[in-house]
């Protein structure tokens, strides 16, 4: 006869978690993954405006640095941005640093960042700078918006390590140079 379907659930779950609970209670996620999967999977531009007048906004070729304040993720990204317009169009490479707070949902297995807040801009060539200055509201709500509502990590339930712990997963904390992810 064997196990009902309930009990061999349950001892499913047990034998998983004295697994996890004899391996390790938790799983570690270093800023050089998280970078390759941001700039494998991140992909912003936008366009406003019209061929006359308008701006193009295009992120890419983003670096983390986890842990250097407490429970604070670090994330640089270069930017293209092209403003046309008929009496001084401009085109500059901006490199953006933010700081934010990572935290994990468990529904999508995946690690967001909350409290955006950005910390430094500077632009190629320096000249053009303080043009820039005009748009750097509309700049930072376009990518601060976008930072926040897409994942900076998603665990991967193909690696077996990274579905076991997506499923018993509780929390993160920053620690330096990694996200440790704890059941």
């Amino acid at each position: 006869m064997g196990l009902p379907l309930q009990h061999l659930a349950k001892w499913l779950t047990i034998a998983s978690l004295s697994v996890l609970a004899g391996c390790a209670s938790q799983y570690s996620i270093s800023e050089r993954e998280i970078e390759k999967h941001l700039n494998k999977e991140m992909h912003f531009e936008v366009n406003q405006g019209n061929r006359l007048i308008g701006m193009s906004i295009n992120l890419n070729d983003m670096e983390v640095s986890l842990g250097d304040k407490p429970d604070i993720m670090a994330l640089t990204a270069n930017a293209k941005v092209s403003v046309n317009n008929p009496l001084m169009p401009l085109s500059a490479r901006l490199t953006l640093t933010f700081e934010a707070t990572p935290w994990y949902e468990k529904s999508s297995k995946s690690i967001y960042l909350r409290g955006l807040n950005m910390t430094e801009v500077s632009a190629e060539p320096k000249e053009v700078e303080n043009a820039l200055k005009q748009i750097s509201p509309q700049l930072i709500n376009f990518v601060s918006s976008f930072l926040q509502t897409q994942p900076v990590y998603t665990l991967d339930e193909r690696d077996s390590n990274q579905a076991l712990m997506a499923k018993f997963a509780e929390e993160i904390k920053v620690e330096k140079g990694k996200i440790v992810i704890k059941f």
